[in-house]
């Protein structure tokens, strides 16, 4: 497995979960609990990697960076705003074709166009799996990528290990805009019933 845990996978899980959920629920914004969760999951690999998470954007159907901190931050210009689509890199062909992608070399993959590709090889970032965020309806939310500075392939473990990872981004996604629906319904609420209070309402 490439990333160390405290004890068995379930429990370490359900700890992350918790935390994360309860981090939102407190009011942090999402890409700050993001930020954290992932920069806590590169610092316990036990090889170096990178990783990030992009959002499908709902008004523009492309892929905006929401979080990545350890990725440089021109590489993450180059890919926000990224469109979904076969053959758009890791996450746009993974978000496309609804299945997780494993590219193992960039510089030698077709699924890489040549300006992805340059902006990846300029940062060293060699292999990228990306993994789509699925909500609990089946709807993809977005995208959970790992990069690594050497052509790799993932190993079972790691297959295991990034799908309970895309599971706790998938709640923390959905419990965000639940709170955010929920906060944008109290304020309209609010709003209507002062409009009825004013004289002649």
């Amino acid at each position: 497995m490439l990333w160390r845990s405290d004890g068995p996978p379930l429990r370490v899980q359900i700890a992350r979960e918790r935390h994360v959920l309860a981090r939102i629920a407190d009011g942090h914004p999402l890409p700050e609990v993001l930020e954290e969760l992932l920069a806590d999951i590169e610092l316990s690999a036990k090889s170096g990697m990178r990783t990030s998470i992009l959002e499908v954007c709902p008004d523009t159907r492309q892929l905006c960076h929401l979080a990545g901190p350890s990725l440089p931050e021109a590489y993450k210009a180059a890919i926000d705003g990224v469109e979904i689509g076969e053959g758009i890199g890791s996450c746009g062909t993974a978000i496309h074709r609804g299945t997780p992608v494993y590219v193992s070399d960039i510089g030698a993959d077709p699924l890489w166009p040549s300006v992805y590709r340059s902006a990846a090889l300029a940062h060293d970032l060699r292999a990228c799996w990306s993994t789509p965020i699925k909500g609990m309806d089946g709807a993809t939310l977005g995208s959970f990528a790992v990069y690594y500075d050497a052509p790799r392939s993932p190993m079972p473990r790691d297959l295991e290990a990034i799908s309970g990872i895309t599971l706790t981004v998938a709640l923390a996604i959905e419990r965000h805009r639940a709170d955010v629906a929920l906060r944008q319904a109290r304020e309209e609420l609010s709003a209507l019933k002062a409009e009825r209070e004013l004289p002649g309402g």
